[in-house]
């Protein structure tokens, strides 16, 4: 009786130094997140502008070609839903992002001039996941599918025979896709955090001015002007951000890897 008493004693006392979480089951992927993020763009956009029009009845036409960096700060949200299966995670994330990014482009194409301001106002994804666990709280994943972003567009151009110069102001909502892929870390059962990299290609937005026309008064042979113009813009984007993320709840009958 007293060895069992001995025993029970022992066994309590081995008990109480063992840490609590030894009892805890591994923590899942599985399961519903929100959060926030930040991070850069570097935009590139590529512009043509292309004028035409008559003078006196002379056919004349005038351009440039011209590329710029688009770029700035961007923040925003997610939230998304994983599903883990063993070592791997499988999932879908939509985001929304404000950014400051902007950037212009100038050139001359005699005898026209042309010069854009271009931002990128607002951009979201909706992306699928997919992802492998190297170690159990970190996921290496690549990811992509749609993006939609507002490109806005400030063009002018001088020089045009007659007239002198017009200018064009546009923003348009464009659609178009993104890929990319990252690090994500679980600092515990609910908080996550991300590294990551998205490739984004938001198609080409078409901006066009006038017709336009003017008289000049030429004694009594007036001579008659008339111009338009296409501004043509295609814009792609380079994303670096981090996140922070907060998963809720934990998947029930969740099994730990093997």
């Amino acid at each position: 009786m007293r060895r069992s008493a001995v025993g029970i004693a022992l066994a309590l006392s081995l008990a109480s130094t063992v840490p609590a979480n030894a009892y805890e089951r591994p923590f899942s992927w599985t399961g519903l997140y929100v959060g926030v993020n930040g991070g850069y763009g570097w935009g590139s956009a590529s512009a043509d502008l292309a004028v035409s029009g008559t003078f006196d009845g002379v056919p004349f036409e005038g351009g440039g070609s011209r590329s710029a960096d688009i770029n700035g700060w961007l923040g925003g949200g997610q939230i998304g839903y994983n599903i883990q299966s063993n070592g791997w995670v499988l999932g879908v994330e939509a985001d929304f992002q404000w950014t400051g990014q902007s950037g212009g482009i100038s050139g001359c194409l005699d005898p026209v001039c042309a010069k854009a301001t271009l931002d990128l106002d607002w951009f979201g994804t909706v992306r699928g996941r997919v992802g492998y666990l190297v170690f159990p709280d970190t996921l290496l994943y690549a990811t992509g599918g749609l993006a939609y972003g507002r490109v806005s567009a400030e063009a002018s151009a001088s020089g045009i025979p007659g007239i002198g110069s017009v200018s064009v102001s546009d923003s348009e909502t464009r659609t178009g896709w993104v890929v990319g892929g990252g690090l994500e870390w679980a600092l515990d059962r609910s908080w996550r955090v991300k590294a990551e990299y998205l490739y984004m290609d938001l198609g080409t937005m078409r901006s066009k001015f006038g017709p336009v026309s003017a008289t000049i008064p030429n004694g009594e042979f007036p001579i008659d002007v008339t111009a338009s113009g296409t501004v043509r813009t295609d814009f792609t984007d380079q994303i670096v951000r981090l996140g922070l993320s907060y998963k809720f709840g934990e998947a029930a009958g969740y099994a730990p890897l093997k």
